[in-house]
């Protein structure tokens, strides 16, 4: 039987890596859907996992470059040169209020646009790891991946009425011949 995992934000790294190998134990062929980061270096998975990344991390809401340079690199870059002298505190509050007040909420809206962004990129690498069926278990292994799942679970469920769908991995009886 093929187990997918699910786990498009890879928070619950550790219960991942004891879950997966759970499935392999049981004598399952598991593949992962997840998200790669520095993190995994701590919880390392089996390497019998078949592993996708969805690389949505490195999606990010470009900043317009005239932005960048008038909103951001002048005006503290000016404010960078006069706080070398005896100016240096009135320059640092100037630069803070800076920061605060112009470039706040900026950064608010391009953070709000990444977050857009990510979501639809790991919608769209969902529907196509799947696309394929090749799986007979799927497991819901985060929040995420139900709040995600909104989109494809209920015609993927429709059209395959016989797929295992969970939360966790939990060995079946059933399938203990398998």
């Amino acid at each position: 039987m093929t187990v997918v995992f699910v786990a498009p934000k890879s928070v619950w790294r550790q219960a991942l890596a004891t879950e997966t190998r759970a499935a392999l134990d049981a004598g399952h062929r598991v593949r992962l859907l997840a998200e790669e980061g520095p993190s995994w270096d701590e919880t390392p998975l089996d390497e019998r996992v078949e592993v996708q990344w969805s690389g949505a991390t490195a999606v990010v809401a470009p900043e317009p470059a005239l932005v960048a340079v008038v909103l951001n690199r002048i005006p503290l870059g000016v404010l960078r040169r006069v706080g070398r002298g005896p100016l240096r505190r009135p320059a640092d509050a100037a630069a803070a209020w800076w920061r605060r007040t112009v470039l706040g909420p900026s950064t608010r809206r391009r953070k709000a646009r990444t977050r857009a962004l990510r979501d639809a990129h790991r919608r769209a690498f969902l529907a196509a790891a799947l696309a394929d069926g090749d799986f007979d278990w799927i497991v819901l292994h985060e929040p995420q991946a139900v709040e995600l799942g909104v989109d494809w679970l209920p015609a993927l469920l429709d059209a395959r009425p016989g797929l295992v769908t969970t939360f966790s991995f939990e060995p079946r009886t059933e399938d203990a011949g398998a």
